[in-house]
């Protein structure tokens, strides 16, 4: 069998069991979220890691090597900040090729070092090794969090509100933008490109969540709002609405969709690598929780959706109307479709 023939989260789900061969009492939740929680004395350690491959998750020569550091360890922040954690010890491994220079390496930990040094984080170590053709990241980032207070992707629970931590659909835009080159303003294009290259972090917003009791579930949106919600609705055995109408849109993106003609709505709910904080929270304690946000972060939660019985993920028009919400995000190894009845020879 082909990893094409089951796909990336079939994989994950068929390699887990048997994972935990170790004392399991260590083990506050495994594989299946944005990190692992392992016990740590009275609170709780928060455990990721993600792997930056050249010519999957970038193209050397389109990217900064500093920003490519920088977002090496942003990603990893941002699974952190999911679980509602501080951040706190990094270790960083990476696979050089021959066609990479010591200056170029430089830029690259300058980079992570620029955004450890902001967030409180220590570079602690990794390992260094050849490559044969492509660069390859891997970053794994260590946090803390008391027990009681961890966010999973498992705890919607119908009622919630479901807010984001700021617009959607922008990374998509900057690849858009670097890919296609359209005729934009030059800082709606910049706007959109950074937040490709750069993407902003939510630690702050994080920690009011979970230390507000009010959220009940958290996730980064990595592979796209659609896919992302998906598992915080298949992990908590509920459904979702979502609201078409409140979806945060940049004007950068707006732009960017009217000069090029592509559909805004696929950007945003589809296009993955925003890395915002999407979380379910109490009804009641919504806009408590916005006016929290605002005044210590200077940004916005914004309400985009309702969590409900069953297990349907859909979507409410601009017109009223609703209906499935059939899009997907980012998969490493996405099954093909199968042809309908009617499409079948």
């Amino acid at each position: 069998m082909k990893l094409t023939e089951l796909g990336e989260f079939a994989f994950i789900d068929r390699i887990t069991p048997g994972c935990q061969a170790g004392d399991p009492r260590r083990v506050i939740r495994g594989i299946g979220d944005d990190a692992a929680v392992i016990e740590a004395g009275d609170g709780a350690l928060v455990v990721t890691t993600d792997l930056l491959v050249e010519r999957v998750h970038f193209l050397r020569g389109t990217i900064s090597f500093r920003q490519l550091g920088y977002k090496a360890l942003a990603v990893n922040l941002s699974d952190i900040a999911a679980m509602g954690a501080v951040p706190q010890e990094a270790f960083i491994s990476i696979a050089i090729p021959p066609t990479v220079s010591v200056e170029e390496l430089d830029d690259l930990y300058d980079g992570m070092k620029d955004l450890a040094a902001a967030t409180g984080v220590n570079l602690l170590g990794g390992d260094t090794t050849g490559s044969k053709a492509d660069l390859c990241i891997n970053v794994a980032v260590t946090g803390s969090v008391p027990r009681d207070q961890v966010l999973y992707r498992s705890g919607a629970r119908p009622g919630d509100r479901i807010v984001v931590t700021g617009t959607l659909g922008d990374s998509a835009g900057g690849l858009t933008v670097l890919l296609e080159r359209p005729a934009l303003p030059d800082d709606a294009a910049q706007a959109l490109l950074d937040a490709h290259y750069l993407p902003e972090l939510y630690l702050t917003e994080a920690r009011i969540l979970a230390a507000s009791g009010a959220a009940h579930a958290a996730i980064d949106l990595s592979d796209g709002l659609a896919s992302d919600l998906r598992h915080v609705c298949r992990g908590s055995g509920v459904g979702a609405i979502v609201d078409e109408r409140s979806l945060p849109l940049s004007d950068a993106l707006r732009l960017l969709c009217a000069a090029t003609g592509h559909d805004i709505l696929r950007l945003a709910l589809a296009g993955g690598e925003d890395y915002r904080l999407l979380a379910t929270v109490d009804a009641i304690r919504v806009e408590e929780l916005r006016a929290e946000v605002a005044v210590r972060t200077g940004r916005s939660l914004f309400d985009i959706g309702e969590i409900v019985p069953g297990d349907s993920l859909e979507l409410r028009r601009a017109d009223g109307t609703i209906g499935a919400l059939t899009m997907s995000g980012f998969d490493h190894f996405p099954v093909p479709a199968r042809p309908s009845a009617a499409e079948a020879p």
